[in-house]
């Protein structure tokens, strides 16, 4: 997958540095609830608009634009879930890994479209030990991050090979990759590095990071300018659950 990203080390200036992004993420996750309502009801609207009747061509645009709300809430409910973590220890179980791709590539798939990129998921009988939500949570946003930068006619591919007792999930986009000196801080929040028109608010590696963290999932990069990225999270087998692996195959 590449190398595992070391997190810096303390100090002062990095101290302070790390509390002001932890306070603006604060900040954005009680923003984020308090749009949460008039984000529904302009979910509402479209849906009935679409329902009411109107013509195919509108139909089409009004389902992009709802799509486009629905991924929204998705990344304020992610923001809301980060600004938490910390708490109590976070209870593990056995994941399907196949059915947890498939899934986090449809949410991004209508998007992907839209934009012409070619999104292709590997499918895989593996089962993770981690919890269901979060580690959607991390792939969720490693694909937009995927999506967001390949650029127009690019393609990302989502799979998982095993890594002895572990299992590599690996995100692979052929984007214009990212400088050597960026990476270092690329899960740090509001880092956009490799976005071209500088836009968003460059929440969703940090996300990745807080959230993988919590779980004990090592995450990592690895990128070529002019030839993409590969991001990637490490979780373990699930022990209980490693029989049923290639069952499919038998």
């Amino acid at each position: 997958m590449g190398t595992m990203v070391a997190m810096p080390a303390g100090g002062d200036a990095l101290t302070r540095a790390e509390a002001a992004r932890n306070a603006m993420s604060r900040l954005l996750a009680v923003a984020g609830h308090d749009l949460k309502q008039p984000l529904q009801v302009a979910l509402m609207a479209i849906e009935r608009a679409v329902s009411d009747g109107v013509a195919p061509r509108a139909a089409a645009r009004l389902g992009l634009a709802s799509d486009a709300l629905v991924r929204l809430g998705r990344e304020l409910d992610d923001i809301a879930r980060t600004s938490q973590v910390g708490g109590a220890p976070t209870r593990l179980g056995p994941v399907p890994l196949g059915p947890l791709l498939a899934a986090v590539a449809a949410e991004w798939q209508p998007y992907a479209e839209a934009v012409g990129i070619r999104l292709h998921v590997r499918g895989s009988d593996l089962w993770a030990e981690s919890e269901a939500a979060m580690l959607a949570t991390i792939l969720r946003n490693l694909v937009g991050n995927a999506v967001k930068y390949a650029g127009r006619g690019g393609r990302v591919v989502i799979g998982c090979r095993r890594r002895g007792g572990r299992i590599a999930i690996e995100v692979h986009d052929d984007g214009p990759g990212i400088p050597p000196e960026r990476l270092t801080g690329i899960f740090e929040a509001f880092d956009r590095a490799g976005r071209r028109d500088g836009a968003g608010l460059g929440l969703g590696l940090h996300i990745v990071r807080q959230t993988a963290q919590a779980l004990g999932h090592p995450v990592g990069v690895q990128s070529r300018c002019g030839r993409g990225s590969v991001f990637g999270v490490i979780v373990e087998r699930s022990a209980a659950l490693a029989a049923k692996e290639g069952k499919s195959r038998e």
